[in-house]
């Protein structure tokens, strides 16, 4: 039953470089309580003239036409923050034979990943500080950085540092568009209509990425995988500085660095980076039972409970510790994880089943990748559609996660004679699945919190999924080469072959005919279905966490 709510305040956001105020005044507001008994989200207060303009770009003082501008420049920073994630796959051996260096070439991927989600949280932090549009900016310099710094490296692990330098300033730019367009440029309520254009640009940068890192390191050099960059990511950096403009709330600089959570930072840094070497090493590096591997899992553990500790006693947490508190935001904050990392699991390993059943060269394999992309296309505007036209936030990620938990249950069937007709279909309902959810979970968390702490919820919602997208990689290589390895040695092939198809699945069809190369493909089949039933267990997880969250209305 509907009820009413007389408040004695009304809340205003002011949209802010800095962050949001609350504004109390002596005026009642009433709150509508839907029938679950969750409040509404307003968002200004049309009867005083506040906020009432609903057309994209308002709420930062922008016409229209700055409005596109402005996302053009946000989407081309992402873009290139998108493309930088696979634009080296292709080109690693290349690299690696130039610098005669392949056991540390890994880095090259892994360095920017655990730099670009690592960062994240601590730049919603800094946002508060120093404003979205100042720390745009930066991260946008420190990217162009490190993309120079890529292109003109001497050495693999000059490479690495430089590739690590360029996550730190991809991920701020990741964490930051999407903040800027849900809490500065456009009403939460129409967030998920803009937030496509995310997915969209992330659609096309996995695909276009291999084949670019292909084609440069083929036919020029593989240092235009880095100098494009400088090329192209000035655009996002001159609309930003000349068009984009965010007022700012005052803040007393000195004030805000000397509350800064430094020891909460460097706590959840070295617990995540530590949970990830223990889990990347886990059988492959070395035996799960060895020193390395339990005293990286066991210390990332115990760093993870004293920063959940050390988060209720400082000053301004890095981790609100309201946020434990709850429900709702823990419950997406799970779910993220899982997200993530069935997300990034399925996008890394279907191109994988492509070369080994279908015999797709690299490239082909990733283009095998579109119908996944044209879901993740079609789900995410949609599910903006929803949240727009009917003004709810959470129903999207709870039918997105049951596509998710329904086509990768089909999924774990797939085997040798898969034909590619399913596995087209199947990838254009998950990625449907995958958009919706998505869309879902970010705008749910946004409208589970005050104004004033959408940006560093918005942080910690991105890092959450990109660290699931590190373990859900990291683990389902654990369980499928695991088992793989085991198979094949099985099979009395030669331990120098094994080493040499664990590396590259394409050498299969090279190395044997006939009943041997039957059985070894049919081993690899086999051994990913052990990572098909991990990326279900994450889908389940995903649904379950998200049926904890609370659905928020949105009045218009």
């Amino acid at each position: 039953m509907t009820a009413a709510v007389q408040e004695n305040y009304t809340q205003v956001q002011i949209p802010g470089d800095g962050g949001s105020s609350d504004h109390r005044r002596s005026s009642t507001t009433e709150v509508d309580l839907e029938k679950n008994g969750h409040p509404s989200v307003e968002h200004g207060n049309k009867e005083n003239g506040l906020l009432d303009d609903s057309r994209p770009g308002a709420k930062a003082g922008l016409s229209v036409k700055q409005f596109w501008i402005v996302m053009l420049g946000l989407n081309v920073g992402m873009f290139l923050t998108a493309l930088d994630f696979n634009i080296v796959a292709t080109a690693v051996p290349i690299i690696a034979s130039e610098f005669n260096s392949y056991l540390d070439s890994s880095w090259l991927g892994t360095g920017y990943l655990v730099s670009f989600a690592l960062c994240l949280p601590v730049y919603g932090k800094c946002a508060e500080i120093f404003g979205r549009r100042n720390l745009f900016i930066f991260a946008n310099l420190v990217f162009i950085l490190g993309s120079g710094l890529c292109g003109g490296s001497s050495s693999m692990n000059m490479l690495i540092a430089s590739r690590i330098v360029q996550g730190i300033g991809g991920g701020g730019i990741y964490g930051l568009v999407t903040v800027i367009i849900t809490a500065d440029l456009v009403a939460l309520r129409d967030a998920g209509k803009y937030l496509s254009f995310i997915s969209l640009v992330w659609g096309i940068a996995d695909v276009v990425g291999p084949l670019l890192g292909g084609v440069f390191s083929q036919y020029v050099t593989w240092r235009w995988c880095f100098y494009i960059n400088l090329c192209i990511s000035p655009i996002s950096l001159l609309i930003t500085l000349f068009v984009l403009r965010l007022p700012r709330t005052p803040v007393n600089y000195a004030e805000k660095a000397r509350k800064y959570d430094y020891i909460g930072t460097v706590a959840m840094i070295g617990a995540t980076t530590m949970l990830l070497l223990g889990i990347s090493w886990g059988g492959v590096n070395f035996p799960w039972k060895s020193g390395q591997v339990i005293g990286t899992l066991v210390g990332g553990v115990v760093l993870l409970i004293l920063f959940g500790i050390f988060e209720h006693f400082v000053n301004d947490p890095i981790f609100p510790p309201i946020f434990f508190r709850n429900r709702s935001i823990m419950a997406i904050f799970v779910a993220e994880f899982f997200y993530g990392a069935s997300l990034l699991g399925m996008m890394y390993y279907v191109p994988q089943f492509f070369q080994l059943v279908f015999g797709d060269s690299a490239t082909i394999a990733g283009v095998g990748l579109l119908p996944l992309m044209l879901g993740l296309a079609i789900g995410n505007p949609v599910a903006g559609w929803v949240t727009s036209k009917w003004g709810i936030s959470l129903a999207n990620a709870w039918v997105g996660a049951a596509l998710e938990v329904l086509i990768i249950g089909l999924i774990t069937r797939w085997n040798a004679t898969t034909s590619r007709a399913e596995a087209v279909i199947e990838l254009i309902i998950l990625g449907i699945g995958l958009g919706a959810a998505m869309e879902g979970l970010l705008i749910s968390a946004q409208a589970s919190v005050e104004p004033m702490l959408i940006g560093v919820v918005t942080g910690l919602v991105i890092f959450m999924q990109t660290v699931g997208d590190i373990f859900g990689i990291a683990i389902f290589a654990a369980v499928y080469q695991n088992k793989l390895r085991s198979q094949l040695t099985h099979l009395a092939i030669p331990a120098s072959q094994i080493e040499t198809i664990l590396e590259d699945v394409q050498q299969v069809r090279k190395l044997f005919s006939g009943d041997l190369r039957t059985e070894v493909i049919a081993s690899y089949a086999d051994s990913l279905q052990n990572g098909w039933w991990w990326m279900f267990a994450c889908a389940g997880t995903l649904l379950i966490a998200s049926a904890f969250a609370k659905q928020h209305k949105f009045t218009s």
